[in-house]
């Protein structure tokens, strides 16, 4: 006669399962940290993209208004250069140039605006006239007629970025 011995299933050691456990734990950590770190970039581009389209306004404005023909030619485009506002966006997505009240989550970008032409006494910083000159001459109107426009809007990264980020756009204008 023929003895069967039958061992009972034989179960995980404490070892066996702390270890599981820590590569488990390894596995969540490590999840959590891309989670994160997608959500701090996704934030940041959130915010690059909103003072991107900020700059696209003010520039779309400062287009809409021409460039006057008359002498001197885009006068009426003085009045924006080195012009500074300050612009906020709540946590709802509304935009405001009065400073959000108590309570009011809301990010803080500066617009600043620059307009350089040969014809608007003091507009050109330090001389500079760009590449290719403002000041060359334009087919169908006369030298000088050219203005350089850009818009700037910049803010405080806060956490992970240190100092000022800035998104700038521009364009060139003629009457």
């Amino acid at each position: 006669m023929t003895s069967l011995h039958r061992h009972a299933p034989r179960g995980a050691t404490l070892l066996e399962v702390m270890a599981t456990m820590a590569v488990l734990l390894l596995g969540i950590a490590a999840a959590m940290t891309v989670v994160a770190a997608t959500s701090r970039s996704n934030r940041r581009t959130l915010t690059a993209i909103q003072a991107q389209l900020i700059a696209e306004q003010y520039l779309e404005n400062i287009t809409a208004q021409g460039c006057n023909p008359v002498p001197p030619a885009c006068s009426n485009l003085a009045a924006w250069d080195r012009r500074r506002d300050l612009v906020y966006q709540t946590a709802g997505g509304q935009l405001t140039t009065t400073a959000p009240g108590p309570g009011v989550t809301a990010r803080q970008y500066e617009v600043s605006v620059d307009v350089d032409g040969p014809t608007l006494t003091g507009s050109i910083e330090n001389g500079s006239q760009g590449e290719p000159s403002i000041s060359r001459p334009l087919v169908g109107t006369n030298t000088g007629n050219l203005v350089n426009v850009r818009v700037s809007v910049s803010w405080e990264e806060l956490g992970s970025r240190n100092g000022r980020q800035v998104v700038v756009v521009q364009t060139r204008m003629a009457p």
